[in-house]
């Protein structure tokens, strides 16, 4: 193959060169794909490129790069630097590749999908890539269910995981458009083009053209153009004008025609017609910014009447009608002779625009607007209603995201600053200021402690471009500022009286004010939570120099409102921080008196500390009532020697005294939930550990948390259970919640005491080490909960009966630590006869307390143990709660170590002499009944 190729160039390389006519070359290049492929790459410019492309119908490469749109979001390109250019013709196929040009070196390639190799788009793919196989089980696919693929609201947070967190980055999610917009392509044809197009393809194929053209562009501007251009070709006229009705309903005086696009030839005043910098070329034709806007006043000229009075005029001869102004004309170099205009309604049969043609085709109907003129007219123009209502809908919608994105950037910033009233409001009012573009903001801040309506303070803000630069004030500029002031503070009083809104215009300023400056001002009240008027917000003057419409009063009353929140959150910041410092100051109060005083450490380091066994602290049977305050203080100091605590975490003697004398402190009297309580619960679970050889079940640790646990288990009870504090929603329930309320109570109380100056008998120890008892001492103090109990017994009770237990195995040991928990807070039930009698007599007198507090202040009827009326049923309801509660654990024990049996010979015990107590009840009952 190669060698054929060299031989047809050496042909061509022969003597017959000067033969070869252009047939034969296109021949050859026909024939040889590849050598003409491989020269054009190599040879082409970019001006036969642009050639090429129009040719074909394409849109040049410098045209399209000026009008194009992002074309991220089509869905071709990659969020890098490259441009779709797309056919625009009617008879394009969808499937027709595009072109895409890289908008760096204008290198060009033709495909269905470019992915550009840039940075950012590589980036782009990781996080995609990352999202999918972190927060998919699968692929999306076309055989996974709809149902399935639809992810979660917070979709496009996942794009962001690789990002740090902040509150830009999180507030730049939520203001994130969800609304993809269509997207409509940009015509290729001029008013030239479309006459050629229309002569070839007829009037009524290309009628329907250019509605299609129409129906799918939702810019105003652009919309606007493609009528214009559509009216000169369709009517055969010089020129077109269309002009949106712009402002609030009729019957207002701010109404106005606006014209998106800039023409001479709509017959109206010059002064109203011409915007600021209008020049003409030199053509004679008008040069204006892409921004400018021209606006005719409501009933100016032709068009103003037609907008006005909804007729249709047809002028043979413009220049004679009254309404008809020339002054265009003679600016511009044109004559208008004949003229239609014809108003544009949408389905309710509201005007919303105006449009016009000028001069007639001179070679058609005498260059007169024709009745089929006027009904062509009328037939496009409600096409013309449905695209212009369409495209308002869309600018409406993106107006009102505008508005949202701003209002939650506000949000930001309201709730970034707090700490002064200041700076939030002075925060809102600049970019109040920035948004609504107005020279000057004010806010005054009514004066709560007077009774008529004064100011406390006010903020004033002025533009940087209208800030007097310098500081010394002229002897009128003073004068005037003073005016000034006085005249915002009048309006202010009147606003905070009656609570109106005021949208004051320059005529109706000038009323209060002579010479003042101001030409438009919006007032509002503030409000707090409470609806009550706090201040007043002022903006002055628009940058336009128009007065204020109805979207800055809907966007300024957001930030009014979003002012009062500001003020609102900032002083309720201001009470919290007063509330922390007198917090703070009770904390130091109470700890001052809650703690061990020096004298109190210094009275008991004195005291000898006995032994352990002289004491029967060894024993499960000690007695609870052998010992007063101070002996129980020292037999504790007496259990954490003989435990080896003391010498094994380095617990120093003075820090050991203190914090049980503190922990002392910490109880309430209350008849059975105090410190005694405490203590005996501390004795049974050390006779548990010393006594039953049960401590090398454990680790020190362990021991150090199971044993302190047992003594700050009740700290600050209250003689009342979690289901009154559940009832009466107390400050407690809403801190911890409904579960386990007082033992996390506790705990924390226990945390609280840790972690004072000279108490925590913790230091020594390692952050791992003191990880480890922290954990231990929540554990235990949780389990003395009986709802904890009852959620693990059985699964104890199945491990012993199996005897499949393990305590090196962890989770076991956690589980056992909890037995022993409850099996020592209950053992009132295992004592001694006396000691049991009154240990109940006393929670009875507890219960009965809180029933009475049920009773009258939550008017509810209390449970039967806690019924003050219900008290000799004591013996019935002892019997029942040793059977169903304390007896199965004590057995179960007993199971696991025989020596924990002396802990159920004891409540069997206490059992018959309760059942002794209800028959001599009966006996009694029974008596009294016979005489």
């Amino acid at each position: 193959m190669r060698k054929n190729e060299e031989a047809d160039v050496a042909a061509l390389n022969g003597d017959e060169m000067t033969q070869i006519t252009l047939s034969v070359v296109e021949e050859w290049l026909d024939s040889h794909p590849d050598h003409c492929q491989d020269y054009f790459l190599r040879k082409i410019e970019l001006d036969l490129i642009n050639k090429w492309l129009v040719s074909h119908g394409f849109l040049n490469i410098n045209d399209y790069i000026s009008s194009a749109t992002s074309t991220s979001s089509s869905g071709n390109v990659s969020p890098a630097n490259g441009l779709a250019v797309q056919q625009v013709s009617p008879a394009t196929s969808p499937n027709a590749p595009s072109i895409l040009v890289n908008g760096t070196n204008n290198s060009l390639s033709v495909s269905q999908v470019y992915r550009s190799n840039s940075k950012r788009c590589r980036r782009h793919d990781f996080a995609r890539a990352k999202t999918r196989s972190v927060l998919r089980t699968q692929e999306i696919g076309k055989d996974v269910p709809i149902c399935s693929s639809r992810r979660s609201s917070l979709k496009d947070m996942r794009k962001f995981t690789s990002l740090p967190p902040s509150p830009i980055s999180m507030l730049s999610l939520l203001i994130d458009s969800k609304v993809r917009l269509p997207r409509w392509p940009v015509s290729a044809h001029n008013v030239d083009t479309k006459r050629d197009l229309r002569h070839a393809q007829g009037e009524r194929d290309f009628f329907l053209t250019v509605v299609r053209d129409i129906a799918t562009d939702l810019d105003l501007k652009s919309l606007s153009q493609k009528i214009v251009d559509d009216l000169t070709v369709l009517l055969d006229c010089d020129a077109g004008s269309l002009f949106l009705v712009d402002g609030p309903p009729r019957g207002s005086r701010r109404r106005c025609l606006v014209s998106k696009v800039f023409d001479v030839h709509s017959g109206a005043r010059g002064q109203f017609l011409l915007p600021d910098g209008v020049q003409c070329d030199a053509a004679g034709g008008p040069t204006t910014g892409t921004d400018n806007e021209v606006r005719i006043p409501w009933g100016v000229g032709i068009l103003g009447h037609v907008a006005s009075t909804g007729e249709t005029v047809n002028l043979d001869v413009a220049c004679e009608d009254p309404r008809f102004d020339d002054e265009v004309d003679r600016i511009m170099g044109y004559y208008t002779s004949s003229l239609l205009c014809m108003p544009v309604k949408n389905s309710y049969e509201e005007i919303i625009a105006v449009a016009q043609v000028n001069n007639k085709n001179p070679d058609k109907d005498d260059g007169h607007f024709t009745s089929m003129d006027e009904k062509l007219f009328e037939t496009y123009l409600q096409f013309v209603g449905i695209a212009i209502t369409n495209a308002q809908i869309v600018e409406d919608s993106r107006a009102e995201y505008d508005r949202n994105r701003n209002l939650l950037e506000v949000v930001h910033d309201l709730f970034e600053e707090q700490t002064s009233i200041d700076k939030v409001i002075m925060k809102i009012m600049q970019r109040a200021q920035r948004l609504l573009k107005c020279e000057r903001a004010a806010v005054l801040l009514v004066d709560e402690s007077c009774d008529s309506t004064s100011f406390s303070k006010l903020f004033d803000l002025n533009s940087p471009k209208h800030n007097i630069k310098n500081n010394v004030k002229n002897s009128r500029q003073k004068v005037e500022g003073e005016n000034v002031s006085r005249y915002l503070e009048s309006l202010a009083e009147r606003v905070a009286c009656s609570g109106e809104v005021l949208n004051i215009n320059e005529h109706e300023c000038s009323e209060g004010i002579v010479d003042s400056g101001i030409n438009s001002l919006l007032a509002m009240p503030i409000r707090n939570k409470n609806d009550q008027i706090i201040g007043v917000a002022s903006i002055i003057n628009k940058l336009n120099s128009s007065p204020f419409d109805d979207y800055d009063e809907q966007l300024f009353e957001a930030f009014t409102i979003f002012c009062g929140l500001g003020i609102h959150n900032t002083l309720m910041y201001s009470e919290v921080e007063k509330a922390m410092a007198r917090q703070k100051v009770s904390i130091e109060v109470l700890s001052y008196h809650a703690t061990a005083s020096n004298k109190e450490v210094e009275r008991i380091l004195g005291m000898p500390v006995p032994a352990a066994d002289s004491l029967n602290l060894y024993s499960l049977t000690f007695d609870d009532f052998s010992l007063n305050d101070d002996e129980m203080l020292m037999a504790a100091v007496s259990m954490f020697l003989e435990l080896g605590l003391v010498k094994t975490f380095n617990i120093e003697k003075e820090t050991l005294y203190r914090f049980l004398i503190t922990v002392k402190r910490n109880y309430r009297d209350v008849p059975y939930h105090n410190w005694r309580h405490a203590f005996n619960v501390a004795q049974v679970m050390f006779a548990i550990m010393m006594g039953c050889d049960m401590k090398n079940t454990f680790s020190d640790l362990e021991v150090l948390g199971m044993f302190v646990g047992c003594l700050c288990h009740d700290l600050d009870h209250r003689g009342t259970n979690n289901s009154f504090q559940e009832k009466a929603r107390s400050a407690l329930v809403l801190l911890y919640g409904t579960t386990n309320t007082m033992e996390h109570h506790h705990f924390n109380h226990a945390v609280m005491i840790l972690s004072s100056e000279n108490l925590n008998i913790f230091s020594s120890l390692s952050a791992e080490s003191f990880s480890t008892v922290m954990k231990v001492l929540k554990h235990s103090i949780l389990a003395t909960d009986l709802s904890m109990y009852f959620q693990l017994r059985n699964k104890f009770f199945r491990l012993i009966e199996s005897k499949e237990y393990s305590w090196d195995e962890e989770s076991q040991r956690y589980l056992l630590m909890a037995m022993l928990m409850t099996s020592s807070d209950l053992a009132a039930s295992t004592k001694q006869w006396h000691v049991q009698k009154r240990a109940a007599r006393l929670v009875t007198d507890e219960f009965i307390e809180q029933g009475d507090k049920e009773r009258f202040e939550l008017k509810i009827q209390p449970q039967a143990l806690m019924d003050r009326e219900r008290q000799h049923e004591l013996p019935q309801l002892q019997i029942r709660w040793i059977a169903d509660i304390c007896l199965p654990l004590y057995q179960a024990l007993g199971q696991m170590n025989p020596k924990l049996n002396v802990m159920k010979e004891g409540a069997l015990n206490n059992m018959h002499q309760w059942s002794k107590l209800v028959d001599e009840n009966y006996k009694n009952l029974n008596g009294e009944q016979n005489n």
